[in-house]
């Protein structure tokens, strides 16, 4: 097992992630410019990095190229897009990658990114007009070195007129509903970039993007019309808030319609667990939202009909692409390592992760008559379908999100497995792995009178350290509590949470609720946990990587025999995702 350089006596921490990507030292934020080259069977993965520390300062970007979509590899030893030209001096930021040249060239790639000339860029203080712009840089040899382009930068800044929060984060798609609403002969490009209006709430501004050339943006219009600290009542989605950043749009297949859905990463908004009259602590989220495109006088607006939260731990800055030949959706997103110091983050020597790829589609379940508490009609992450009203069942729609199916190459032989696992009231150790690098899939029956369900992973012995993954029935939320992850007092720990819920579906005239169905990844300091293809919450666990390693179930509340633990696998030692 590889072990960072940060020990304590015989205690051992920050253990090297395996299949999580992290850069090879500094910091990491956002993934950036994903994508496929289908000229030279390349992927593609560029990330916002500072090599010189592990603060947030002078952004760059570094690069990994894959062959296979999970195996990467450093494209080269340094950034290969720095700071260098008077319109992007303050940094390169956030932006997308055409698998062409600026004019349709197919022997070249085209990057967009954010160029910025003035810093500091918050949504906390007045944005300094045309301190963002946008610019292109082009590869001519499939993506091993880039050039900027002398046309740059290709937009200045934001719209003439409009006093803005934020604006940057560029990502081109197609939108054919759109086409159609303007009336285009042609498949166009749009152009799609993240920020917000003064004293009008956070906004995505819109631009016709010619596929015959990049470096002309028409502007449409802001997309929506959200207010500031936008939420749906209830903990089933999150904060709106005042500015938004890495805004992607996705049309996702949903019957034999196109659903146009928004993800964005959001600023300004209340913390989670913020009653009114409470202190006020600012937070960002991680959100989507799915609706309708209407047509309006100021042109052409997305209606927010539902929407949720996209994960709901510590992953931020959310991009995304759609594979050419699955035309799966894919998205990375940016693991953040915000309780530890800097002091703690420089002796290890680097900071940040890159979440595992995931693949968000339209999930739809059939036959639905409730869920386990809170009534279908109060819960704005679905959509409600009609299908058989007559037997009181609805179609129940939302955002799925799950773990690229190409994971499970990384498995290295067969998983050890459990079934029918008795832990009522007294957790049932199932495993020791040799390291903090595994993936756990358990299927489990659900009784709605349990109190927690789930298990304490990274415990010791004694489990004086462990932290604890466990879904709550009555009240409908899955939780990663750290609190006693481990007993370092310079490291904060706490309990993270998500609403969640299960559906009861009516099969063969009777009622089944479904089963939980839950995936759990560890690599080194990050946890990823996964729920019937429609949850995620991605966070970072400090352990002892030597004496806390234990994996045990456990349950809490009523018994019943129709309940438990069905089947439990692990796989230990997944394959590096690293190409040696």
């Amino acid at each position: 097992m590889a072990i960072a350089k940060l020990s304590a006596g015989k205690r051992q921490w920050h253990p090297l992630p395996t299949y999580h990507l992290k850069a090879p030292h500094g910091w990491l934020n956002d993934p950036c410019a994903p994508g496929f080259d289908p000229a030279t069977g390349t992927y593609h993965l560029f990330y916002q990095w500072n090599p010189k520390s592990c603060d947030w300062e002078d952004i760059c970007w570094g690069q990994f190229t894959s062959k296979d979509g999970l195996h990467w590899e450093a494209n080269s030893t340094g950034p290969v897009l720095e700071p260098s030209k008077s319109y992007d001096d303050k940094g390169i930021f956030t932006g997308c990658m055409h698998p062409t040249g600026p004019r349709g060239e197919k022997c070249q790639l085209t990057l967009i990114y954010s160029s910025i000339t003035n810093l500091p860029i918050h949504w906390t203080v007045p944005y300094q007009r045309n301190c963002a712009g946008l610019a292109i840089a082009i590869s001519e040899n499939a993506g091993r070195t880039w050039k900027k382009s002398p046309l740059n930068p290709i937009l200045k800044g934001e719209p003439e007129g409009l006093r803005a929060t934020g604006f940057r984060d560029p990502y081109l798609a197609e939108w054919g509903a759109l086409d159609e609403k303007r009336g285009a002969t042609e498949k166009q490009l749009y152009g799609f970039v993240s920020g917000g209006i003064v004293d009008k709430g956070p906004n995505v501004f819109v631009y016709a993007v010619s596929p015959h050339d990049l470096t002309r943006w028409t502007y449409i219009g802001p997309l929506v019309d959200i207010p500031v600290g936008f939420t749906r009542p209830g903990h089933w989605t999150g904060d709106f808030g005042v500015n938004w950043e890495c805004v992607n749009f996705l049309g996702l297949d949903s019957g034999a319609d196109t659903c146009p859905v928004l993800l964005m990463g959001t600023e300004g908004g209340y913390q989670r667990g913020y009653k009114e009259g409470g202190e006020v602590a600012n937070e960002t989220w991680t959100l989507w939202m799915a609706g309708s495109l209407q047509t309006t006088q100021q042109g052409p607006a997305l209606d927010y009909e539902f929407g949720g939260i996209l994960d709901h731990g510590s992953l931020y800055a959310p991009n995304s692409y759609r594979h050419p030949d699955s035309r799966a959706w894919i998205v990375w997103g940016w693991i953040k390592e915000e309780e530890l110091t800097l002091s703690r983050r420089e002796a290890k020597g680097w900071t940040g992760y890159l979440s595992l790829p995931r693949e968000v589609f339209m999930q739809r379940l059939h036959n639905v008559r409730r869920a386990l508490k809170t009534p279908l009609e109060a819960i704005p992450s679905i959509r409600l379908l009609t299908e058989r009203p007559e037997a009181g069942t609805r179609g129940v729609e939302t955002l799925g999100i799950r773990p690229l199916l190409d994971l499970k190459r990384l498995r290295q032989g067969k998983p050890s497995i459990w079934l029918g696992v008795e832990a009522l009231n007294q957790p049932y150790q199932i495993a020791t792995p040799a390291s903090p690098n595994w993936e756990l899939e358990a299927f489990i029956k659900i009784h709605p009178a349990h109190e927690r369900i789930g298990f304490q992973v990274r415990h010791n012995e004694d489990r004086s350290n462990m932290t604890s993954i466990y879904f709550s029935p009555q009240d409908e939320e899955i939780v990663v509590d750290k609190t006693l992850s481990n007993d370092l007092k310079d490291i904060q720990k706490g309990r993270i949470g998500g609403s969640f819920t299960l559906f009861v579906q009516e099969k063969d005239g009777a009622e089944c609720l479904e089963s939980l169905h839950l995936r759990i990844f560890s690599d080194g300091d990050v946890i990823e946990v996964f729920a019937n293809d429609r949850f995620a919450l991605s966070t970072t666990v400090y352990s002892d990587a030597i004496n806390c390693l234990g994996i045990s179930c456990f349950a809490e509340g009523q018994d019943s025999s129709a309940s438990g633990f069905e089947t439990v696998m692990l796989w230990e030692g997944l394959a590096s995702v690293y190409a040696k």
